[in-house]
């Protein structure tokens, strides 16, 4: 996208947003080419240029999505979360309340999941891929799922589901399971 022209990216974010927008009211299954013209203001042509259809702008906006996580949780190595998780955490979950809408729309509009697993193997390589000092391969993949696990279980669940979330009571509850283990949940 670094040298892509200024009026193509703009019509490209006018096109998703109004994807965006559309699929928080109603069902993907419903939205048209031509509803996301209007709410764009752009021609077929210009949507064609960019996208193969609908369904190319939803992957589109999901990695958009993912790519913004992933700088996120790339800030963060395991070793940082496990020493102090709380930051991480909270950063990791205020995105998701951040993006809350976008992600149930995206969520609702795919029924099977797929949003969900995405997320949780990008949060899974953004761990891996961060510096840590565990060699072991096996301690590596617990302490991942653990981390991945509460994070998607305990905030973006929530988000789907439209319970309201508190970012820092959220982080502050998987930042104490992370650190201190099962034993440390019972106060």
């Amino acid at each position: 996208m670094v040298g892509e022209r200024r009026d193509v990216r703009k019509s490209k974010e006018a096109i998703k947003n109004a994807f965006i927008q559309l699929i928080i009211n109603q069902d993907i299954r419903k939205i048209t080419v031509k509803d996301i013209l209007t709410l764009a203001d752009v021609s077929r042509g210009t949507f064609y240029a960019h996208f193969l259809d609908i369904y190319d702008v939803q992957e589109q906006v999901e990695n958009d999505l993912m790519d913004h996580c992933i700088q996120v949780i790339g800030e963060n190595s395991i070793d940082n979360i496990i020493d102090d998780p709380y930051p991480q955490v909270l950063r990791c979950i205020q995105f998701l309340v951040e993006h809350a809408e976008t992600i149930r729309s995206l969520s609702q509009g795919n029924q099977n999941g797929a949003f969900i697993t995405k997320y949780k193997v990008i949060l899974k390589e953004g761990l891996f891929r961060s510096s840590h000092s565990i060699t072991n391969n096996v301690t590596l993949s617990v302490v991942d799922a653990c981390i991945v696990g509460a994070v998607v279980e305990g905030g973006m669940e929530k988000i789907i589901r439209g319970i309201p979330l508190n970012a820092e009571e959220t982080a502050r509850i998987i930042s104490r399971f992370i650190s201190r283990g099962i034993k440390g949940m019972i106060e």
